[in-house]
């Protein structure tokens, strides 16, 4: 079964990529959003008959509650049994962890493809770079530069510099509103070789819940 997981900032298009899929796929598709926070307020907004939305709220799915992940992916593989796993991370997760996770623990599962999005308005106003975000960008496959509508050509030109000095294997493509190919998406599967966590956020993450 194959696992999609979409990383980047609060704010860079996220969810606003994960609608776009979900509403040019007929893929059963199971959706996992992390939400940071004791209510999920995007999950509504994307439920249809062919998707399932399952919310792990108030912590880091990819590191505080990888016990807790597990479990969830598993209850939803055998209640949905769908074609496809997307996860949509918090700003803080950092993807590394989830690959680790599905490679050491959850050996039904493929993870085939990283996503994440890039906020190129963010990265103009906020040049400095994040530990978090640097990793959210080392660990892609597929970048999405988003919001290229908000900056000029010149701008856009040396932000992927930059995202290209990070990572050099990533496929990267631009978009505004996250509208990009989504058959471009499914296409794209590669290896990953992960061999470290990172845990900068795990003491803070104490509490969380479940809701179906």
């Amino acid at each position: 079964m194959k696992v999609f997981g979409i990383a980047g900032w609060s704010g860079s298009g996220k969810t606003t990529l994960l609608k776009h899929i979900l509403d040019n796929t007929d893929r059963k598709i199971a959706v996992l959003m992390n939400e940071f926070g004791e209510l999920g307020i995007d999950t509504a907004t994307i439920k249809k008959k062919h998707i399932k939305v399952k919310e792990i709220l108030e912590g880091c799915v990819c590191c505080s509650l990888e016990g807790e992940f597990e479990a969830a992916v598993r209850e939803i593989v055998k209640d949905y049994a769908p074609e496809t796993v997307i996860l949509e991370t918090t700003g803080i997760a950092e993807p590394d962890n989830i690959m680790t996770s599905i490679s050491d623990d959850l050996d039904f599962l493929r993870l085939d493809t990283v996503i994440t999005v890039v906020d190129a308005d963010i990265m103009n106003r906020f040049p400095e770079v994040s530990r978090t975000a640097q990793i959210q960008i080392e660990a892609a496959d597929l970048l999405i530069i988003n919001k290229i509508d908000l900056v000029t050509k010149g701008t856009l030109t040396k932000i992927k510099k930059k995202v290209r000095e990070i990572n050099s294997r990533a496929r990267m493509i631009e978009s505004s509103f996250c509208r990009v190919d989504v058959d471009l998406l499914f296409s794209i599967e590669t290896e990953h070789h992960v061999r470290h966590k990172h845990h900068p956020h795990q003491q803070e993450m104490e509490h969380f819940s479940i809701i179906v």
